[in-house]
């Protein structure tokens, strides 16, 4: 196995672990909305908000400095587009799920844990869950990028 190989086995297990747990976390978001249980949702909002900076946050690390070695140990330059386009991209989604998203949800679950079920907390998870999804798509699309590698 080459260091290349090895590389690429950690960046793809990695993207794997962010990717599909945010998918299962979409899965987990909507079964708490629909139980009606403002338990549920609270409960849903606290664990996001461990799961993103103990999970999500060092796969999506891993991700980025396993791609940096796969650029230094590969036939890839840092000019390649699809470098940049996924370096972009993972910018884009690392700052605004771990600055900003786990942080709300963390914020969201323990109010819905206080206050109980309000239409506003419903809107507010409402509006963090869509964030979530948007971010999904990003991470999706570098994917393609990555696979499809355009400019290359």
């Amino acid at each position: 196995m080459s260091g290349y190989e090895l590389w690429l086995f950690v960046h793809i297990s990695a993207a794997i672990v962010w990717i599909g747990g945010a998918v299962v976390a979409q899965v987990f978001g909507i079964l708490a909305k629909r139980s009606g249980d403002p338990a549920q949702g609270a409960a849903f909002g606290q664990a996001m908000s461990f799961i993103g900076p103990k999970v999500f946050a060092p796969a999506a690390l891993v991700v980025l400095i396993s791609g940096a070695f796969l650029t230094e140990d590969g036939n890839w330059d840092w000019s390649e587009p699809f470098v940049w386009l996924g370096i972009v991209g993972w910018a884009i989604v690392a700052f605004t799920a771990f600055a900003y998203l786990t942080r709300a949800m963390g914020r969201l679950g323990a109010r819905m844990a206080a206050e109980g079920p309000s239409p506003e907390l419903g809107a507010e998870m409402g509006r963090l869950v869509l964030v979530a999804r948007v971010l999904i798509l990003v991470l999706f699309a570098i994917v393609f990028v990555m696979v499809v590698k355009p400019g290359t």
